[in-house]
């Protein structure tokens, strides 16, 4: 019986974790529980805890989930595999310590009322011959209404988990604009989680689907837009002999952007499978192959007015691979884990834009056989104590075009205070660039102190750098419509929370952002966000 699927209730340890914190909607909050819920899944970056900074109540699509389930970027399940046995019982131990056997459904509602100051608020419309926009400070009061349902059993074999989630964050000044216009200027989230596990005495067989829409300001477009997100995953293992044993796994994703101006409504998809002979030549070595199928696409639609004529076109770019890989796995002690793998994969390219301009449509179309490449990973996860973990992991594989990395350090040196920072270089597909992809390397760090046993201060803060890149790795020149994201970037912020009472705290939090850019018009200008907000927050 494995450890991750009899911890008696996820879902219920999460809701007592996530207790204090399920009524803060501030950034600083976000990215702090982002960095620690994503241990197992790869580390997080700026954008993405960016983008969420305004979403309020909790995201039950990011809950701890152990490395049970492979998620779709594939480092991220070096990471999560390489979980050392004392961390294991750890984590067990400590699931079944603090949780009372309940009913197994839960809802939570909660209710954030507060105001907000930014150096963005207001804007005055666009003079003749200045396209661009003037911000200036404004201010708002709102209020934010949330709420989750969860459902967390176990029943015989099987251990069954779901949870939803829904928030809304209303401004009541209608010229309030820190977050955009329109639909975007009154931030809407909604997250949703299906896991189970079913576990025989000679196969175990997991299934994790994961589900966001919200809308937010994207780092990654300079604009504000509206994102929706999505991911199924499955795996099953079946045991031979007490040496051997054979593992399948599979996923989908598909995420969308849309709903700027500046931002086309960009479809990206991709799905993996893989076939994966286990042999365990001792209790601490471990020898598999890895054969997998895979690919990545997008559809990039674009609309503008050019020269008094309308252009629309569709480019949709798909990347296919295949590869075979022979991976080890070493448990050095109880404390220290360490996996590496080698191989090659092909990758093929298929290119396609379809334009029509007055009346006039042209297209193309293009192959291209990109080689054969080398395929390789390698991570170590070390608890030297139950105060401190180090995760890192590395490697190029499937469609990788630049080799991704994570790296997470946790570190609890005192009951009241808790430190965690994340190194990450991530690739995706451009939202704003056709046949592009986004490359991003940043570090994320935290800092959660326990001043009294009712007030807690959370710092936390990050850089980033990102740039262009084509498939065939040349480097993309930032002009167009790279001009309108930022080469680098910092983001900091700081919270004060006060918990007047188990269901109600009060939150004053500062935020600042020198990646905003500001598209009005044909021209682009650099202007920092700051702002300000104090909230009172309820929750049941």
């Amino acid at each position: 019986m494995s450890a991750c699927s009899r911890k008696p209730s996820i879902l219920h340890v999460v809701s007592g974790l996530l207790r204090f914190g399920s009524g803060l909607w501030t950034a600083v909050l976000v990215l702090l529980l982002t960095v620690a819920s994503l241990a197992a899944q790869g580390v997080p970056t700026i954008q993405q805890s960016q983008f969420r900074s305004q979403w309020v109540g909790e995201q039950v699509d990011q809950i701890p989930l152990g490395g049970t389930i492979t998620p779709l970027n594939s480092l991220g399940a070096v990471v999560g595999a390489l979980q050392t046995p004392d961390e294991v019982q750890r984590e067990v131990e400590a699931s079944m310590a603090g949780v009372e056997q309940k009913s197994p459904f839960v809802f939570k509602p909660s209710l954030g009322v507060g105001w907000q100051i930014s150096n963005q608020g207001l804007t005055n419309a666009s003079t003749a011959g200045n396209n661009a926009n003037r911000y200036r400070t404004g201010s708002s009061p709102f209020i934010a209404p949330s709420g989750a349902f969860l459902y967390d059993r176990l029943h015989g074999p099987w251990a069954i988990s779901a949870g939803y989630s829904v928030g809304y964050k209303y401004y009541s000044n209608k010229n309030f604009v820190a977050n955009g216009t329109g639909a975007q200027r009154n931030p809407f989230s909604q997250t949703a989680l299906f896991k189970t596990i079913l576990e025989m005495s000679r196969y175990i067989w997991s299934t994790l689907i994961t589900a966001s829409q919200g809308n937010g300001f994207d780092l990654s477009t300079g604009s504000n837009n509206q994102q929706f997100n999505g991911n199924a995953n499955t795996e099953f293992k079946y045991l031979l002999s007490d040496q051997a044993a054979v593992a399948a796994k599979g996923g989908y994703s598909i995420q969308n952007t849309s709903g700027a101006t500046n931002t086309p409504n960009n479809n990206v998809s991709s799905y993996y499978a893989q076939i994966t002979p286990i042999y365990e030549v001792s209790t601490k070595t471990h020898l598999s192959t890895i054969l997998a199928v895979g690919s990545t696409y997008q559809s990039l639609g674009q609309s503008s007015t050019a020269q008094g004529g309308v252009v629309n076109s569709t480019t949709k770019s798909t990347i296919q691979y295949v590869q075979a890989m022979g991976k080890v796995k070493y448990d050095v002690t109880g404390k220290l884990a360490v996996e590496g793998s080698f191989g090659g994969r092909q990758l093929w390219l298929n290119n396609s834009t379809n334009i029509s301009y007055n009346g006039t449509s042209a297209s193309a179309n293009r192959n291209q056989n990109l080689g054969f490449k080398p395929a390789w990973t390698a991570g170590f996860n070390y608890t030297p104590t139950a105060k401190t973990s180090v995760a890192f992991s590395t490697g190029e594989q499937g469609s990788d075009i630049v080799p991704e990395l994570n790296f997470l350090l946790s570190w609890s040196p005192r009951e009241k205070t808790t430190v965690s920072v994340g190194v990450s270089q991530a690739e995706s597909y451009s939202n704003i660039a056709a046949s592009q992809y986004l490359i991003t390397r940043g570090i994320v760090g935290s800092v959660n102190q326990q001043l009294f046993s009712n007030i807690s201060v959370v710092l936390s803060g990050g850089y980033t750098k990102q740039f262009y890149q084509n498939i065939n790795g040349g480097q993309t020149p930032t002009t167009g419509a790279a001009a309108q994201i930022p080469g680098s970037y910092y983001l900091a912020t700081a919270s004060v929370v006060w918990k007047i009472r188990d269901w109600v705290n009060l939150n004053n939090s500062v935020y600042y952002n020198s990646g905003q850019t500001i598209q009005s018009g044909g021209n682009n200008s650099a202007l920092s966000q700051a702002w300000y907000a104090v909230s009172l927050n309820f929750s049941l």
